[in-house]
């Protein structure tokens, strides 16, 4: 137990225990409301519901954010692309300031009472730092600005949050930053959706084929780039340690 307890509902258990019960539980939620949304979106059970609504409350969910509320109130409810456009970034970006607001309170608050979530914290903070700082210090506001804006499986506002409380980036700037990232992410989602609408399928798997492999391309070859700068690395210190004058 570590000395250290935390109660959750009814139950006395670790700290380290308690937080993966919750992210269990929240992991479990948004599967239910993924489920709940898409049956509602066939049964019409959410026609009482405005429109405007649904997709501003779709947006702020993470894993879905726009990139879900769009193409659900404009293919599914009917919803101008504009309008689906506007809800979906203002919903998106509503939980943000918060996320980037109490983050690290929570994170040093959950570090004090458990040595395990203590080192887990450190580990992600300098292994990430040190895979990415030289980027991302070079392109602090341009990165976490593509970062979010690339409508992807693992990026969005609610990741951008968590990559600038990762590298520590100020409240501000960061901000901004997923800001102009999301309208870049609704964009992207917008052309998507209009390019379905206007030209053929054959064409429209074809490009997506295509896209597919560039980007696969891209990150291949950024992986074996990392890779070789990573083994550069390792010589280098390996080489500075068995410099007798790095003992001097």
């Amino acid at each position: 137990m570590a000395g250290r307890i935390c109660y959750y509902g009814l139950y006395d258990i670790d700290p380290g225990a308690c937080l993966l019960h919750i992210a269990t539980r929240i992991t479990e939620g948004l599967a239910r409301i993924r489920c709940w949304l898409f049956s509602a979106s066939i049964s019409g059970t959410v026609s009482g519901i405005p429109i405007w609504l649904r997709a501003f409350l779709i947006a702020m969910i993470p894993i879905l954010e726009l990139r879900g509320a769009i193409p659900l109130a404009h293919n599914t409810w009917g919803m101008s692309l504009p309008q689906a456009y506007m809800w979906a970034v203002i919903g998106n970006m509503i939980p943000i300031p918060f996320v980037l607001l109490f983050l690290e309170p929570v994170s040093e608050w959950l570090r004090k009472r458990s040595a395990h979530i203590d080192r887990f914290f450190t580990w992600l903070f300098e292994r990430t730092r040190r895979k990415h700082s030289k980027t991302f210090e070079k392109w602090r506001d341009v990165a976490l600005c593509i970062f979010v804006g690339i409508p992807l499986p693992g990026t969005g506002a609610w990741s951008g949050a968590l990559a600038a409380f990762v590298f520590d980036v100020p409240f501000w700037p960061a901000l901004i930053a997923i800001f102009g990232g999301v309208l870049l992410a609704g964009g992207a989602v917008t052309v998507v959706i209009l390019y379905f609408e206007t030209f053929p399928l054959w064409l429209t798997l074809l490009s997506a084929v295509l896209m597919a492999a560039i980007l696969l391309t891209v990150w291949l070859r950024g992986r074996r780039d990392r890779t070789a700068l990573d083994v550069e690395s390792e010589i280098a210190a390996a080489e500075a340690v068995a410099d007798p004058e790095f003992d001097d």
